[in-house]
């Protein structure tokens, strides 16, 4: 029998390595490319142990993402990139899951290492190399290349080692995050609007179960987030040991406020089944506020393994409620308790590997989480409808018994008549604002989007755009190897203009700079930015020394002679500039540019002022 099994463990071991995990192509057509053919395996200790070892020590997997469960020991991970294309890129690695405690990544072709990064949620957005709640790291591949790369993952959290893997064309990975900020946004955002709602109609009406109908939901949306990372990128820096407790608790405090919400919605019944939930319940209340006395592998395997028990036996209670009060609030109720119970259950299946988890699966959770919350929403308000009705009913009954008191009770039943419209009217007001609300948001992150690219004070474009559009002009002047001009510009003794008439008065002077430049170019493709306070810079494509020294020239002599006139002031004023022309041959040092124009430009402000330099300087 030992033979049998030490020959099986063999003939795997051989397989497995005769069908190797097959390369990431790049090539002319590529935009992204989910990274599902791996080797990955347990033994290595260092990065050294993992370049050294055998292959066949490796486990390879095919055609899905990595997904081992609670596991809780680091997992080296390697696959390999092949760039066909003729000229270095630069694709970005997305690790799809943002909970994931320490990542190390190595990046080598052949023996040369062409980066090394650490990343994962236990590192602060501060000091990722890329500011995003994703887990994203720029890789630079040679022309031409085959490289290999090395991932050490620890996630000793307990609360999932899944790793799925993306290689992104930049452009690609922006279009794809903006339409998911958006969409994730506008659930996020409409599960929190309903929050809010409840928070507010337990403000005007001192109902609790709208509080806690509105603290569960509350609670649902923070989750959402965490799940999708945004949690991490707005809380403080301080509680990231927190970051990977914060689902298992949040499931586990919305399981116990379940119960209280219960016992508003439905009336009330003496039975050993519902005393036994309030004693199971209250212990399970205890050991929350505990946790904190657990490891924290632990705390994930013990929420996937209570919740479900606990919520089965919130839905049996809810059952015997309904049976004995079929009602409308009892039935929503019920329905939130199953679309939160999906949600436990994915999270639990998701966390133990028992199957592959993909973005599109996620939707089950989104779409859940939105009709759990919906659910609440219906509950509470319904149920405090059929209160109100119900309040209307006695006092009718009341009025028939006491003819004496009719005219008070019909004034009575007329005033809560008037307070429930007007509370169905200020829910339907709130409901209309928070839809108005969300698209203002919508137009003006369309807006901000533009003011990014623009100076507020001028209306060229600024220094974030120029830095964008340099790099595509010099990539540009060495693939058709043309020459690319740069002036830098310098209003003389701007400060002394600010300290005699004002900094107003500083701003229309740099206002009418902009406005001079703009009329001397001509050309579409030449763009005149804000490099920083009154310092500006032109760029000229395609455009030889002689041209750039005439435009400058131009430029210096309009604005020689063009002036402000404030308050019946005539304010005089010059500039110096800087050239310089270079057909690139670097693409990856565009700061050339503006540093030899700059030295150009502080000759010129050396040697007095008004006047144009050209790079080289001459002697």
């Amino acid at each position: 029998m030992r033979i049998f099994s030490t020959l099986l463990a063999f003939t795997m071991v051989f397989f497995t390595s005769c069908f190797p995990a097959s390369a990431i192509d790049i090539n002319s057509e590529f935009s992204s490319k989910k990274i599902e053919s791996i080797h990955y395996s347990f033994t290595p200790n260092s990065l050294e142990d993992a370049q050294q070892s055998n292959l066949q020590q490796w486990q390879s997997l095919n055609n899905k993402p990595l997904n081992l469960g609670l596991e809780t020991r680091p997992v080296w991970i390697k696959f390999q990139l092949n760039n066909y294309l003729n000229k270095p890129t630069e694709p970005i690695l997305s690790l799809d899951n943002p909970l994931l405690k320490n990542v190390y990544l190595y990046h080598f072709m052949g023996e040369k290492q062409l980066k090394s990064e650490h990343l994962g949620d236990a590192l602060p957005l501060s000091n990722r190399a890329i500011k995003s709640e994703s887990l994203l790291v720029k890789l630079t591949l040679p022309a031409n290349s085959e490289t290999t790369v090395y991932l050490n993952v620890n996630n000793n959290a307990g609360i999932g080692l899944r790793v799925p893997l993306t290689l992104w064309q930049q452009d690609a990975l922006l279009a794809h995050k903006s339409m998911l900020n958006l969409h994730y946004g506008l659930l996020i955002g409409f599960i929190f609007s309903l929050a809010i709602s409840s928070l507010v109609l337990f403000a005007f009406s001192r109902k609790h179960y709208f509080a806690y109908a509105g603290v569960i939901t509350l609670m649902l949306s923070l989750f959402l987030a965490y799940l999708g990372g945004f949690g991490f990128r707005y809380a403080p820096p301080s509680i990231a040991a927190l970051q990977q407790l914060m689902l298992p608790i949040l499931l586990m405090l919305i399981t116990v406020l379940f119960l209280p919400l219960q016992r508003h919605v439905c009336i009330p019944i003496k039975s050993n089944l519902v005393k036994g939930q309030t004693i199971i319940t209250t212990l399970y209340a205890l050991v929350i506020v505990l946790i904190g006395l657990l490891p924290t592998p632990s705390v994930a395997l013990f929420a996937i393994l209570s919740i479900p028990v606990i919520l089965s036996y919130h839905v049996v209670t809810t059952l015997f409620y309904l049976r004995k009060n079929p009602t409308s609030p009892n039935k929503s109720l019920l329905m939130a308790l199953g679309f939160f119970l999906i949600v436990v259950i994915h999270f639990s299946v998701a966390l133990t590997g028992l199957y592959t988890v993909t973005r599109s699966s996620l939707i089950l959770t989104f779409a859940a989480s939105l009709s759990c919350s919906f659910c609440l929403s219906y509950t509470v308000i319904k149920l405090f409808i059929l209160q109100r009705d119900e309040q209307v009913t006695t006092q009718q009954a009341l009025i028939a018994k006491s003819a004496a008191q009719d005219a008070l009770l019909n004034e009575r039943i007329e005033l809560q008549e008037r307070t429930r419209h007007e509370l169905e009217n200020q829910v339907d007001e709130r409901t209309f604002e928070l839809q108005v609300t969300l698209r203002e948001l919508e137009d003006k992150n369309r807006e901000l989007e533009q003011l990014n690219m623009e100076d507020a004070l001028t209306g060229v474009k600024n220094r974030r755009f120029f830095d964008k559009k340099i790099i595509m002009e010099i990539r540009r002047s060495r693939r058709e190897q043309t020459p690319l001009s740069i002036i830098m510009l310098d209003i003389d003794k701007f400060k002394a203009i600010n300290d005699t008439y004002g900094h107003l008065t500083g701003d229309q002077v740099i206002r009418a700079v902009c406005d001079v430049i703009k009329q001397q170019l001509k050309r579409p493709l030449d763009e005149v930015a804000r490099y920083g306070g009154e310092e500006f810079v032109v760029l000229l494509p395609n455009t030889n020394n002689q041209g750039a020294l005439a435009i400058a020239e131009q430029i210096r002599c309009a604005i020689e002679k063009n002036t402000v006139s404030v308050a019946g002031t005539t304010i005089k004023y010059t500039i110096s500039a800087g050239v310089y022309t270079h057909i690139a041959d670097d693409v990856h040092n565009p700061e050339i540019f503006t540093e030899r124009a700059d030295k150009a430009l502080y000759l010129a402000k050396q040697h007095g002022r008004n006047q144009v330099v050209n790079f080289p300087i001459s002697q």
